[in-house]
């Protein structure tokens, strides 16, 4: 087998490979020797049949099979080995298409893949990158808000008379016809409206008021989120509901009302555990403290796509555009128009040049998920899964045992290593830059992460 390289632009090239019978020839036939052991014909034994026909029958397919495995084998080998840094995946070149060799008289096969290559990238910590480290003021506004939270989750739903503005209605939705009639063998079922989720004004008011009993006309889409949400509302499916029209009646069979639980000792200790607070100032100032701590959670993750966003801004980064723009096309799920691929093209490119970027400073700086900051990972995992639930922390062997199942979940692998080097990186880039802290608001912070 012969490998060549050929650079053929900036950051491309072909690869050709070939393949001479000496390669391919011996392992073709002893797959074809297992396969005439169990192979049967008219007129010959299990296992008797003669070598030509199995040849005629099946030849051609095992061949294809052998020459693409060997071909797959030795085009990653050669990879590996010349640690070429690829963008996508090879792709076929127009000389090198496997209907290009002729399959039916063996001989010599050749191949030839257009390989998209990752440029090269310097990266340096300037701590004069000026990237500030944005945190949420937590004011009284948003404890209060977190509080009524609080109330509203331990509170307890009761049966009211009338409905509300922020009531639930449990009630019979029924498919009307033309007249505004029930329709016979329409769709009918029993479900829950919360009127202060509403968003047609007048629609919500003709709820306000209403008993137990009284009856609604609704236009379906309006009482729904969209055709999903509406046809479980009506317990059937997307289809039944895609095209339906005119209204639906809605009879209320049950008011519900939330009564928030007051703040007091009730409360403290539903959310905080026995005596983890004494009072109201206590309780608002921990409620304070926990907001705070998440905030710097989502703080940490906006500083660093900010971070990555000004050092991918102040490095040229040139990538394979006319091969990468063929192999979006080419590895596609669904026909995409040359069009729709420019259109899309500017914001895949600035995405994978900041996911370079960040590929580089892992290996420049060491960064990258270790094998046993992996495994300590989904031990704590699974050791806070029980914490969770309230159960003990398993023994040794059992946590060992429980988080090899996990390392060996090739998703759960990929979750891990991503938290693990996500907050390496954010460590590393607070050490190394030493950003100052800019605090506002909430409005502000969330248009923030929206946008960073």
């Amino acid at each position: 087998m012969n490998i060549e390289r050929k650079e053929t632009g900036t950051l491309t090239a072909t690869i050709r490979v070939k393949l001479d019978p000496s390669d391919y020839a011996p392992a073709v036939e002893k797959a074809l020797k297992e396969q005439r052991k169990t192979a049967s014909w008219p007129g010959f034994r299990p296992g008797q049949v003669p070598m030509g026909i199995i040849k005629k029958r099946i030849g051609k397919n095992v061949l294809v099979n052998e020459v693409e495995r060997l071909v797959d084998l030795n085009m990653r080998t050669y990879v590996e080995e010349n640690k070429l840094r690829m963008l996508g995946q090879p792709l076929p070149a127009a000389d090198g298409h496997m209907e290009s060799n002729n399959w039916d008289q063996p001989g010599e096969f050749n191949f030839a893949y257009e390989v998209g290559l990752a440029p090269s990238i310097e990266v340096e910590m300037d701590p004069k990158l000026g990237v500030e480290m944005p945190l949420v003021d937590v004011d009284d506004d948003l404890v209060q808000k977190e509080v009524s939270d609080m109330q509203r989750r331990y509170g307890q739903l009761l049966d009211v008379e009338a409905v509300g503005g922020e009531d639930m209605v449990l009630g019979d939705l029924i498919e009307l016809d033309a007249a505004g009639e029930v329709k016979p063998g329409g769709l009918m079922n029993r479900t829950t409206i919360t009127v202060g989720d509403l968003q047609d004004e007048e629609v919500r008011e003709q709820f306000i008021g209403k008993a137990v009993g009284d009856t609604v006309d609704v236009e379906p889409h309006q009482v729904s989120r969209n055709h999903d949400d509406l046809a479980r509302m009506l317990g059937t499916d997307h289809e039944a509901v895609h095209h339906l029209e005119g209204k639906m009646r809605f009879r209320i069979a049950e008011i519900k009302r939330m009564q928030p639980m007051e703040v007091g000792p009730a409360l403290f200790e539903r959310v905080y555990g026995p005596d983890a607070v004494a009072d109201e100032a206590a309780f608002r100032a921990k409620v304070k403290q926990g907001m705070e701590e998440m905030f710097r959670t989502d703080s940490d993750r906006i500083y660093k796509r900010l971070v990555i966003a000004a050092m991918a801004s102040k490095v040229h980064i040139d990538l394979p555009d006319a091969f990468l723009k063929r192999w979006i096309a080419m590895t596609s799920e669904r026909p995409i128009a040359p069009e729709e691929v420019e259109a899309g093209y500017t914001g895949y490119s600035e995405g994978l040049r900041k996911q370079l970027l960040q590929d580089r400073i892992l290996e420049k700086y060491g960064l990258e998920a270790k094998v046993e900051e992996m495994n300590e990972f989904a031990k704590r995992y699974v050791a806070g899964q029980f914490a969770q639930y309230g159960l003990p922390e398993p023994d040794d062997s059992r946590l060992m045992e429980l988080a090899a199942r996990m390392l060996g979940d090739r998703e759960q692998v990929g979750k891990m290593r991503d938290t693990i080097v996500e907050r390496k990186l954010i460590a590393h880039f607070k050490a190394m830059l030493s950003p100052r802290e800019k605090h506002m608001s909430f409005d502000d912070f969330v248009a923030l992460a929206r946008t960073a």
